[in-house]
């Protein structure tokens, strides 16, 4: 049997008006939360939902912005990339007038001077700098800068110029993702942008009977080749046609030697793996430890230059008043040169487009499932403050009905 005593009553009126009070503590900090989720157990699927929905924005939202910086990196890009295009035509000018045969030595000596600061200009493009002081051709090395200019005496010239300019960073380039498993290349490596032709590399030594020793690895352009023992050179040639690298091998068919060239104008990049040495061996490579790109064999032979080349020797041909060169080899050099910057504006022309796209439907998604994460997680705050002062004024009378029902103690006969 149930004992009923003053004590039970006390109990019990205390235990619920606990619950009153730990309701009301729950809502006010959903309510300073303006979240209806305190607590997994608030609600569980709703709460499952909302982590999702919360990472996708998220996600979203950095999208968002990698497409904006990449964006912007493009705009950068493709403005000095036109402005190169601009000096690299008035250098084509340049070229024809000193073609023309109707100018004396000393006039086409006025032509080189002007040439040469144009190639100055074009030098100073190649290393240019964004806004945040990373070199914009120097690939994933965007704190190195990326042409290095040698500087010596010309015939012809009263002062130092321009002699060499060598390329110093990498074709790596950085990627953005700009949407689920899509992504944005950031860098375009110079000795792609500022080249002119497809350069070759013809290896001076027979290969006919050559054979991998040991399990070898090569890179071409950036792309590995696995080697096996016994790989003829002919396996060796279909392994890199087959590799996807813009190369293109081949075997000289007087020499039998291998020949390397590139599918458009860019500078090959050749690297040995780990341990190997299989492009050493066959004469293209002057040390398996070398890094490239200047590390052909002394022996092999390179053509196809830079658009740097081309103007440094337009400015030497003029200096030497020969019509020849300058109306001949050279004037056709600076053509392609001058057709792959246009190539490489339309590029990136056409990065800008696809980005400006995607942002625009990243612009259009973030508050679609910021509408679907609200709908899962906030909270209604008109229900919430007219649920709050029910619970108050429920509090507030059985506070008042305790205070009536509950029988006399003995401090109330003290008083």
């Amino acid at each position: 049997m149930k004992r009923v005593s003053t004590d039970q009553m006390n109990t019990d009126m205390q235990y619920w008006l606990r619950r009153t009070e730990d309701r009301t503590a729950r809502l006010e900090t959903k309510m300073a939360r303006q979240t209806r989720i305190a607590e997994l157990r608030d609600d569980p699927l709703a709460a499952a939902h909302a982590v999702k929905y919360e990472s996708f924005v998220s996600r979203l939202v950095r999208f968002e912005k990698n497409a904006a910086f990449a964006e912007d990196r493009y705009r950068i890009s493709e403005g000095y990339v036109r402005q190169a295009v601009d000096i690299v035509q008035r250098v084509r000018e340049l070229a024809v007038q000193g073609a023309n045969g109707v100018f004396t030595k000393q006039d086409t000596g006025y032509m080189a001077a002007e040439v040469n600061e144009l190639l100055e200009e074009l030098a100073s493009l190649g290393n240019a700098q964004g806004p945040d002081g990373k070199f914009l051709f120097s690939g994933t090395e965007a704190g190195t800068q990326p042409f290095r200019l040698v500087r010596g005496f010309v015939a012809g010239a009263g002062e130092e110029q321009i002699i060499d300019v060598q390329y110093t960073g990498n074709i790596a380039a950085r990627e953005a993702e700009i949407t689920q498993g899509s992504y944005a290349v950031l860098d375009q490596p110079g000795n792609e942008v500022f080249w002119a032709e497809r350069q070759r590399v013809f290896s001076s030594r027979e290969a006919g009977e050559y054979r991998v020793l040991e399990p070898s690895t090569i890179r071409v352009d950036g792309r590995s080749i696995e080697l096996r023992p016994g790989d003829t050179v002919h396996a060796i040639v279909a392994k890199i046609n087959d590799s996807g690298a813009p190369v293109k091998a081949s075997l000289d068919p007087a020499r039998n030697s291998l020949v390397l060239e590139g599918t458009f104008p860019h500078q090959i990049w050749l690297e040995e793996g780990s341990g190997g040495r299989v492009l050493t061996d066959l004469g293209i490579l002057r040390d398996p430890d070398a890094p490239p790109p200047d590390n052909v064999a002394h022996t092999a032979q390179i053509s196809g230059g830079s658009l740097f080349d081309a103007v440094k020797a337009l400015r030497d041909s003029l200096y030497k008043g020969d019509v020849i060169e300058t109306g001949g080899r050279v004037l056709g050099v600076l053509d392609a040169g001058l057709e792959n910057l246009n190539h490489r504006v339309a590029e990136l022309g056409a990065r800008t487009e696809r980005l400006a796209a995607t942002r625009s439907r990243l612009n259009k998604e973030i508050p679609d499932v910021t509408a679907l994460l609200s709908g899962e997680r906030d909270l209604d705050m008109t229900e919430a403050v007219t649920n709050l002062k029910m619970l108050e004024y429920t509090h507030q009378a059985s506070l008042q009905t305790a205070g009536r029902l509950l029988p006399k103690t003995l401090l109330d006969f003290l008083r």
